[in-house]
């Protein structure tokens, strides 16, 4: 059995399963690409251009019992944009937050947006 949190979001009970490791590996490899990307809005646009990607995202949450799904997802989150934002920053902590956190990839992806700000000189300085 699968590991699950719960956490009161805006006064709704949200559970959330860990997804199995392959699962999240490939998750965590289209969230990476969104992170180290310069303009970050701009490539999940282009990831998640059709909404997959979130829905993927909840897919394992169930919200006062009602499992987020394509078929619940507008009736759950009409008129709840910010509902949505922290279900998904708890989507996201509960199963990556050790590889995006500061003991894991997290301080590689913070160097990464650091040289891609730099100049090509002030990034042979550095490195």
């Amino acid at each position: 059995m699968l590991k699950t949190e719960t956490r009161d979001i805006l006064g709704h009970k949200y559970v959330c399963s860990l997804f199995p490791a392959m699962h999240a590996y490939k998750l965590a490899r289209k969230l990476f690409s969104v992170i180290v990307a310069p303009n970050n809005i701009d490539k999940l646009i282009e990831i998640d251009s059709d909404g997959e990607l979130i829905l993927e995202l909840l897919s394992e949450c169930i919200r006062d019992d009602l499992a987020i799904n394509r078929a619940t997802f507008d009736t759950i989150f009409t008129g709840n944009l910010k509902e949505l934002v922290e279900a998904l920053k708890f989507v996201i902590e509960v199963n990556f937050g050790d590889f995006f956190g500061e003991g894991g990839i997290g301080a590689l992806t913070d160097q990464a947006k650091a040289a891609m700000t730099m100049t090509p000189s002030e990034n042979l300085v550095t490195n």
